[in-house]
């Protein structure tokens, strides 16, 4: 049983985020208008996962929600402060930076290659 528990907990956990994701949509869309209102939510989203990760707050709901705290705005915003935080203690500020930006470059550019694999696939296919 205690499996249960750890799944309903990421189901709430998961559920909570995806509605402070849609009450920043909800916020955003008037002041920003559709076209930009969605990159705003992402970028707020971010800066909330960020917050928590400084803050201990992620890692202690991560322990208890399991993959319930580990969303898109959450993981991909922790896991570059992370890499940030692991590159300055080997050796500062720079190697910090540094190791955010591979990580960041490396998920952005293979979110892209993918994208054009299946953009050329598309095409041929159609």
């Amino acid at each position: 049983m205690p499996n249960a528990k750890i799944y309903i907990s990421a189901f709430l956990m998961g559920g909570f985020y995806c509605a402070i994701g849609q009450l920043f949509l909800l916020f955003w869309s008037p002041i920003m208008g559709p076209a930009f209102s969605m990159a705003a939510t992402l970028l707020s989203m971010g800066v909330i996962g960020v917050v928590l990760y400084i803050t201990g707050i992620h890692q202690k709901l991560a322990e208890k929600t399991g993959w319930g705290s580990i969303l898109v705005f959450n993981g991909f915003a922790c896991a570059l402060a992370d890499m940030y935080e692991s590159g300055a203690k080997e050796g500062g500020a720079g190697k910090g930076v540094a190791a955010l930006l591979d990580l960041f470059f490396w998920v952005v550019g293979t979110g892209a290659l993918l994208a054009i694999i299946v953009a050329v696939a598309a095409f041929f296919i159609a």
